[in-house]
């Protein structure tokens, strides 16, 4: 291939692959975006000044200590999506086959960043979590959201703005909820005879090319729709499965077997449960990864498929022995289903992170430089490797963790 057209392509890939990540990802829409800095970015202002009232007369006043410790982040994250492209394929495809494939690999690793950015909020210690203890309910426990219920989508918006403005946080709000979610806050408005919003509610409004505001801001708040809120689903098993038994997450179905039979994502049954429930797990954090079968040991790699749905997913799986339970956690929101025999061993209702706050109040670092396209020579195939790089990292600066809430739903 000419040098110039492989040049050319790049530069229209990338060009198409960056609009593609600012476009597609909520995140991009609510944080306070820097696509400039690399390396290492400092925020010095940690502390808070001093303020003394007295009357005029007074001659002293008292001064603080600035502290010298300084917020800092790496920008060392790197979001890589890769395939290979067969020669054939190449030839006697209809469309610029690279090119697409390119543009498709910004599409997911826009969808990746945002899943990890929208997850900070849980994860970033400092920042409050809502939960039911807010409306009058048990602590540690999630909120079921309804469109109508004292604890309603209506009044988790409300008291999500009251909680963020006791920490003197009155600039515009946004929150991001799941597709459950955005269906209680359209059931409330047309409940409520919100008749000016029909055409709002059939189409909602559209900010960039797939990113959805629901409606007008409600409250004063914009509500955002995304699928990569952050996830938890605790899996119940107590007894060993039977052969055939199968869970299903994202679309990705495991089955556990007494014999690895040479099918994908299979999890052997080990001696016992705890065992199994391991071996669950450690397939889960690595389903590109065989093990072989023994006593206590045995994992079918997932399907090139199923690897790259689950990894896009960034799934944690924990199991504890003691409480025979494997609590899954994804950066995003997906169905799950099982199969076991044991029909006390289930799943309990997935819970989900809602992320509200003040405009700005997560830091996302996406350098534009940081993108990278390349088209590699395969060995031993006629085939070439398309692969393309975002560097990113985000975080919620010391003086901005008042700024926004995560929110546990159901």
């Amino acid at each position: 291939m000419a040098e110039s057209t492989l040049a050319s392509r790049r530069k229209f890939t990338m060009a198409k692959a960056q609009e593609n990540l600012y476009a597609l990802n909520v995140a991009n829409m609510v944080c306070d975006v820097d696509t400039q800095k690399v390396g290492t970015v400092y925020n010095p202002y940690t502390s808070k000044g001093v303020v003394t009232d007295s009357a005029f007369s007074a001659n002293t006043y008292n001064v603080g200590t600035y502290s010298q410790d300084a917020d800092s982040l790496e920008i060392n994250r790197r979001a890589v999506w890769s395939e290979i492209v067969g020669e054939y394929h190449l030839m006697s495809s209809e469309i610029n086959l690279m090119q697409n494939r390119g543009v498709e690999g910004g599409k997911g690793i826009s969808q990746v960043i945002d899943g990890y950015v929208l997850s900070l909020p849980k994860t970033t210690a400092g920042v409050t979590t809502l939960d039911d203890a807010s409306f009058g309910g048990s602590a540690d426990t999630a909120i079921t959201v309804g469109s109508g219920a004292a604890d309603g989508i209506d009044d988790i918006i409300n008291v999500g703005t009251q909680e963020v403005e006791l920490g003197n946080a009155y600039g515009k709000k946004f929150m991001v909820v799941s597709s459950y979610e955005s269906k209680d806050l359209k059931g409330f408005l047309q409940s409520t005879g919100n008749m000016v919003m029909d055409e709002v509610l059939r189409n909602g409004f559209a900010v960039g090319k797939s990113v959805n505001k629901v409606g007008t801001t409600f409250s004063g708040v914009d509500v955002f729709q995304s699928n990569n809120i952050t996830q938890t689903v605790v899996l119940g098993i107590a007894t060993n499965p039977t052969d055939g038994d199968t869970i299903t997450i994202a679309g990705v179905e495991i089955t556990f077997v007494a014999t690895l039979s040479g099918g994908d994502a299979e999890v052997h049954i080990c001696s016992t449960v705890d065992n199994t429930a391991a071996e669950l797990t450690e397939f889960l954090n690595a389903p590109a990864t065989a093990v072989a079968e023994a006593t206590d040991a045995g994992i079918a790699a997932a399907s090139q498929e199923d690897i790259a749905t689950l990894s896009a997913l960034g799934l944690v799986a924990v199991a504890t022995a003691g409480s025979d339970i494997v609590t899954i956690t994804t950066k995003g929101v997906v169905r799950v289903s099982e199969t076991l025999t044991d029909a006390t061993d289930t799943f309990a209702t997935p819970e989900r992170y809602l992320v509200f706050g003040e405009y700005g109040f997560i830091n996302l670092y996406q350098p534009s430089q940081g993108m990278s396209y390349e088209e590699k020579p395969v060995s031993g195939t006629d085939g070439k490797e398309v692969f393309l790089r975002q560097f990113y990292n985000a975080t919620i600066w010391t003086r901005n963790l008042v700024r926004g809430l995560a929110i546990r739903v159901n």
